[in-house]
């Protein structure tokens, strides 16, 4: 029979280190048993920003645009994807727009910062554990699409307005110099912007 040789004291301790250390990890793990709060608290702030955002897989933007511009843009982003709309609803100072496209449950919160500051969460969900950061991320990239696309159409609606004379063309009319002559003063012509 072989004589079996002692491990070296250095070598024993870092074995038994580590199985202390796998030891604790998993008896944290029995007791947390889904208790997400803890765990992030416990992974420390840097880790837990990360873990959080990945858990429950929202993407957000705060645009400096009123809460109505940012609400076409939703509606005119939800239909370019296509998705189905299920519900409108009012919330604490807000809304949130509940949708469905495949197999994914998409919630959008709308939340007036200010007169001119709204905030946007996007969460598209697979199912209660599941999330698709992907796709909440490419949803907040249209809206901020879509939201270009509202500006143009409000700035032409000015301008037409204006050329009309429905408006107050004070609003829309800037000083622009125009010179008449090679070597002569300049002169300022109001022109519609």
């Amino acid at each position: 029979m072989p004589t079996r040789q002692a491990l070296p004291a250095s070598r024993l301790r870092a074995r038994i280190s580590t199985v202390l250390r796998l030891s604790a990890a998993i008896a944290t793990l029995m007791l947390l048993n889904g208790c997400a709060a803890l765990a992030v608290s416990l992974a420390g702030a840097g880790a837990g920003a990360g873990l959080a955002h990945q858990m429950n897989g929202t993407a957000s933007r705060t645009f400096s645009e009123p809460f109505n511009k940012v609400d076409a843009a939703v509606r005119i982003a939800s239909k370019r994807m296509y998705l189905q709309v299920d519900e409108v609803a009012s919330m604490d100072g807000g809304q949130v727009t509940k949708a469905r496209v495949s197999n994914l449950s998409v919630s959008v919160e709308l939340e007036p910062l200010s007169p001119n500051l709204t905030r946007v969460n996007v969460v598209a969900r697979k199912d209660l554990l599941r999330v698709d950061a992907a796709t909440a991320q490419e949803i907040v990239a249209q809206i901020e699409r879509s939201l270009s696309a509202v500006e143009l159409a409000d700035a032409n609606d000015a301008a037409n307005a204006a050329r009309a004379g429905k408006v107050d063309n004070a609003k829309y009319i800037r000083d622009e110099p125009v010179s008449t002559r090679k070597g002569s003063a300049v002169s300022k012509k109001k022109t519609p912007i």
